[in-house]
């Protein structure tokens, strides 16, 4: 029977062109993935890192497409019998994770970075199951040319701090003298120093190229300017356990304990530098001792199965700490993050959760460590093999090492890294079968064949059309002012033609040389999502000119942005409580169907608009801390246009429905204040609000409480520092004044 004669046949095969051609793009992508990733940013939206989020997000996307299409295509499956044990751990802990976010109270704001979790744990499992050492070597070059690029941009911005200028960019200074580099934060930047270095001194150990000793002794100069305590724990840690493994795993000598010190010696150097910076910027350590501190309540809360992943950022603010408000100078901001890693599990993912991410650790250091032997008895490829996994092991190690007082593994560029790491550890302890002979090749009939190509190349045109035609609009909207604007403008274009043209090729090229149709509809049913994460990226854009209209007083004219974003990225709420504030704003209370300004089916005005934002906001985030002040500044304003109604009334009907409409607003205002209280106890706004409605109330007993409450600061606060912000507050003496004259008109 012909396979002209059917829809599809399986019969074993030599390998395929097309599993050929695949296997050869995994590392590539991968490779060009992490490269992307590390040296991009884009200073053109509200988030200088959302540009890391989309290059990751779709690179991940395209990975995973690829792996699937040609798992398909040869009827295989990608765990074994062999590799399984090796694959438990992260199987382990995407099963629990899966579980954790099922239960968990609230799914829509945790989404996006549960779905990078699947992605993380989906290119564990790739890596490990597919790269040779010769893709291993492939990824390994780009992750040094990134260090290339990012440590000679660093570079540049330590000239800057000396000579101001030589940074053309928009964004220096941001850190005053701290460098970021390609990174967006000294911190960050300090982690990718630390595993960057470590590969680095993996690569020189196996090429012998001199270049890369330049390159480690310029990414030690750049540690130094980034100040980052937890980059110099990181690379202490990561120096002392490679020295240790380099001198009693892989060159034993008689000079072992001499070694042995030296590596200890290095460590406490590193933490000398720490204890410097500590002392220099100490108000850091007291933010990370609050927060760890709120964090091990949200674990007493929840011990077993945590509050599943991505939570943290919507449930923390109902146990966060006042002095962390004192500390931080806003109220306006949420903390996303723990500060550290491991507690941040043990808060999402539980007692169970946390067990299992300390067993996948475990394991894949007791991987590395079990497969490292003296070099001595091995040939040049075991050897090369061997001083890859040194790196890789040191490269996770310092990584993990940061992760105890930073949030380095929920930035996009570390996070992304912290997968590689891992499945790459596990493809040098287990390294797959790289005989693909006599497998089973799935073949689809002409016709059909052709017909999945066609629809390929459709979606393939769509999706390239959508994405350039998208950011043309986006790049017209953003203003070259300056040298750095216009290269920054330059770059992105080169980057995004660069990743369509490429995912164009990859996609087309696997669809031609493959013999089923099954990759090519695979690869077409990506698409979509790469689509769709590239909007998330286009919807920061435009939340971010609304926000620069807002403040440039244009309110009005910020709104069509606003509604926008929350299309293209309905996940994060954060679009729509802007657009709500927005809306108190402008505030135009004339009914009118305006599909700009959010309307789907019937009319509406602002203040009705608003309310719907802030409950739409509020159902998904209960714990936003701004949005209940917001909500009563709102009602607070519709409480005085009511007054005003009064007292222009033309007749008692009306004055009646104006006074009780504004009774009903101003007790609303209170309930809200009240629950922004809950969650702020230290806004002097809120406490100015409550003592002005008091006041109108005629209760001057309730607003000297109001007043009496914020001179005393929260419950729980002892730190006379923080409290002496409370007892001078020029607008609150004013109040108090008008109090005291209002009990001296009462008691008369």
């Amino acid at each position: 029977m012909s396979a002209k004669k059917i829809s599809t046949s399986i019969k074993k095969a030599p390998a395929s062109v097309f599993g050929a051609f695949i296997r050869k793009c995994l590392p590539v992508v991968t490779g060009w993935t992490s490269l992307l990733v590390s040296i991009s940013f884009f200073t053109g939206t509200y988030d200088t890192a959302q540009v890391k989020l989309t290059l990751l997000h779709t690179g991940a996307v395209v990975l995973l497409g690829l792996w699937a299409a040609l798992k398909v295509a040869e009827w295989k499956s990608p765990f074994t019998r062999q590799n399984f044990p090796f694959l438990l751990p992260i199987l382990a802990y995407l099963g629990w994770n899966i579980l954790s976010f099922i239960c968990g109270p609230f799914h829509l704001e945790s989404a996006e970075e549960f779905i990078r979790l699947l992605m993380y744990g989906g290119i564990m499992l790739l890596i490990a199951t597919e790269f040779t050492q010769k893709d291993i070597r492939t990824l390994t070059k780009f992750i040094v040319i990134a260090a290339w690029i990012s440590f000679t941009y660093g570079a540049l911005q330590i000239v800057d701090g000396f000579l101001p200028g030589a940074d053309f960019l928009p964004w220096r200074g941001f850190f005053t003298r701290r460098i970021f580099s390609t990174h967006a934060n000294p911190n960050f930047f300090g982690a990718f120093v630390v595993f960057a270095s470590c590969v680095t001194c993996a690569q020189y150990l196996a090429t012998r190229k001199k270049s890369l000793l330049v390159l480690l002794g310029l990414g030690l100069v750049e540690l130094f300017f980034t100040e980052s305590k937890g980059a110099w724990l990181a690379y202490g840690a990561a120096a002392a356990l490679g020295t240790f493994l380099f001198t009693n795993r892989l060159f034993p000598t008689k000079h072992i304990k001499k070694l042995n010190l030296v590596a200890t010696g290095v460590l406490l150097c590193a933490l000398a530098l720490a204890g410097v910076y500590t002392a220099k910027r100490f108000q850091s350590v007291s933010f990370r001792s609050f927060t760890w501190l709120s964090t091990f309540e949200m674990v007493q809360d929840s011990p077993l199965m945590g509050t599943g992943p991505g939570s943290f950022k919507i449930i923390y603010p109902a146990y966060k700490r006042p002095q962390i408000f004192y500390i931080e100078n806003s109220h306006n901001t949420e903390t996303q993050h723990a500060e550290n890693e491991y507690l941040e599990q043990w808060a999402t993912a539980g007692t169970i959760g946390l067990a299992i991410f300390l067993w996948m650790l475990i394991f894949v250091f007791t991987s590395a460590w079990k497969n490292l032997r003296p070099v001595s008895q091995l040939s040049a490829e075991e050897q090369e093999r061997t001083f890859y996994l040194l790196g890789y092991a040191t490269a996770l190690a310092g990584l993990m090492a940061h992760a105890f007082v930073d949030i380095s593994l929920r930035f996009a560029s570390s996070g992304l890294f912290f997968a590689v790491f891992i499945g790459v550890i596990i493809a040098l302890s287990n390294p797959p079968q790289e005989d693909n002979a006599g497998e089973k090749i799935c073949f689809s009939a002409s016709w059909l064949l052709w017909a999945a190509r066609l629809v390929l190349a459709g979606a393939v045109a769509y999706g390239a059309w959508q994405v350039l035609g998208e950011f043309k609009e986006i790049s017209g909207a953003m203003s070259a002012r300056k040298l750095g604007d216009g290269f920054l403008i330059c770059c992105a274009w080169g980057v995004l033609l660069f990743c369509v043209l490429g995912v164009c090729y990859v996609y087309l090229r696997s669809a031609w040389t493959s013999r089923t149709a099954r990759t090519g509809l695979i690869l077409a049913a990506t698409v979509p999502g790469l689509v769709w994460f590239y909007g998330l990226f286009q919807a920061n854009h435009y939340y971010s000119l609304g926000v620069r209209l807002v403040q440039m007083g244009n309110a009005e004219g910020a709104l069509p942005y606003f509604t926008r974003a929350i299309k293209l990225n309905p996940l994060l709420t954060e679009y729509r409580q802007y657009r709500a504030n927005t809306f108190a704003t402008t505030l135009d209370l004339t009914t009118q169907f305006s599909p700009t300004r959010g309307d789907t089916n019937e009319p509406s005005n602002d203040y009705a608009r608003a309310l719907k934002d802030f409950a739409y906001v509020l159902k998904y985030a209960p714990n936003h801390t701004a949005l209940h002040q917001s909500t009563g500044q709102l009602y607070y304003a519709m409480a005085l246009r009511a007054s005003q109604g009064a007292a222009q009334a033309k007749s008692a009907d009306e004055f009646q429905l104006f006074s009780q409409n504004a009774r009903d607003n101003m007790e609303q205002a209170k309930r809200a204040f009240q629950r922004s209280l809950v969650l702020d106890p230290v806004n002097a706004e809120t406490y100015l609000f409550l003592t002005s409605i008091a006041l109108m109330e005629r209760n001057p007993a309730q607003a000297q409480a109001w007043i009496d409450a914020h001179k005393r600061g929260p419950k729980g606060v002892t730190e006379e520092e923080f409290l002496e912000k409370n007892r001078h507050n020029p607008r609150m003496n004013a109040l108090e004044a008008q109090v005291q004259k209002m009990r001296f008109s009462v008691g008369k």
